[in-house]
């Protein structure tokens, strides 16, 4: 990307392609291709097929049984498997950390549009003429389309939450039925145990 932008601001300009090239370091043909391309490159990871992947059904089948690593190498012979041990084993540990990951995940919940939105802060700290200075965040987020809003504050008191959800309104054009928000002081007084709150 830093490249891209290098080699078409030079040529702008008016530097020649084969300078360019030296200033950049790359070849006089890759300054054409990026001069020719109207956007910027994009990477583009490899994808590596693992020998295993064919088999990971087997795999899955044979964990539930509780079949382990040795077992599973003899099974996967059987079925025209021609890699190692080590390569199983690497495998598993490997399916055993997506499996986990997976768990762990979130699952997003689709929402009708109009229906929710949602509001949280976070805290920056920024430095301001050389001395560190907390920002609080206001982050207000539509939960159908994922349309964001966000304000910024020196404080994070009741004003300013209301405020930062009166101007999303005027962002938005509106506002959902349902605004789902932490528990925090600014809006709850009380939460009590009984199921009674006190709303501020």
């Amino acid at each position: 990307m830093y490249k891209w932008q290098r080699i078409k601001a030079l040529y702008a300009q008016g530097v020649s392609i084969r300078k360019i090239a030296k200033t950049v370091g790359v070849s006089r043909n890759t300054v054409r291709k990026y001069l020719r391309d109207v956007n910027p490159p994009e990477f583009k990871a490899r994808k590596y097929e693992k020998q295993l992947d064919q088999y990971r059904e087997e795999i899955q089948t044979m964990l539930h049984k509780g079949y382990i690593g040795t077992r599973i190498h003899k099974e996967l012979v059987q079925k025209g498997y021609n890699g190692s041990l080590s390569s199983v084993h690497r495998f598993l540990r490997a399916f055993k950390e997506d499996d986990k990951a997976d768990k762990l995940a979130t699952t997003r919940v689709e929402t009708d549009p109009g229906r929710q939105m949602q509001y949280d802060w976070k805290e920056w700290m920024l430095p301001v003429a050389g001395k560190p200075v907390k920002i609080y965040i206001h982050e207000v987020v539509l939960s159908c389309s994922r349309m964001k809003y966000y304000a910024f504050s020196l404080s994070i008191t009741t004003a300013d939450v209301i405020r930062a959800l009166t101007e999303s309104f005027d962002f938005f054009g509106g506002y959902a039925l349902e605004l789902v928000m932490d528990n925090a002081q600014q809006m709850v007084i009380t939460h009590q145990g009984d199921g009674i709150f006190r709303y501020n």
